[in-house]
């Protein structure tokens, strides 16, 4: 990373000057992957700044998913994903794959009643969002199956491990 300024609406990590802490507290080891050398605070964040100066958040950098060599952002597919009129909760994940890296997957909940299509869904997400964006995996999960930590947040690590141990099914089969 270059740590310069980007120009607006460029996404980029987000960084916090001003009044923030020193550093760690007895654990200066920890201060150099945590601040720039002017002080600033390396959130983690993903985010854009727009000319006006709104900050829009677009994911955790951890959770970035690099498929093919091309960095892909998880809130930006479920942004799309939660566009289409059936789906009520999406969740986006990189799973491990020999020949890319890591595939996208996603994770929906279905509106109820509505049809669980993938191949309908699929072909919106194309319609929408550059090919390498596209759900390669896609499963349909209701509220209920959906792991949680202990404060009710969505455990993605738990669906990564699903897709996983489900070996590799398109994004047609369900």
């Amino acid at each position: 990373m270059t740590r310069e300024a980007l120009p607006a609406d460029e996404v980029g990590e987000l960084i916090v000057a001003g009044y923030v802490t020193p550093g760690y507290y007895r654990a200066p080891e920890l201060d150099g992957a945590a601040f720039d050398q002017s002080g600033g605070f390396l959130t983690g964040d993903l985010g854009s700044i727009d000319r006006g100066g709104r900050v829009r958040f677009r994911g955790r950098l951890k959770e970035m998913i690099k498929t093919g060599g091309i960095n892909v952002a998880p809130l930006e597919v479920e942004e799309v994903l939660l566009q289409h009129p059936d789906i009520v909760q999406a969740h986006v994940i990189g799973v491990a794959d020999a020949a890319k890296g890591e595939i996208v997957a996603a994770v929906v909940e279905p509106r109820p009643g509505a049809a669980a299509d993938a191949p309908a869904i699929i072909a919106f997400c194309r319609d929408r969002l550059a090919s390498y964006k596209v759900p390669a995996r896609l499963r349909f999960y209701t509220a209920d199956q959906l792991p949680r930590t202990p404060t009710g947040k969505i455990h993605k690590p738990s669906l990564a491990g699903a897709f996983a141990a489900e070996g590799g099914h398109d994004a047609g089969s369900g």
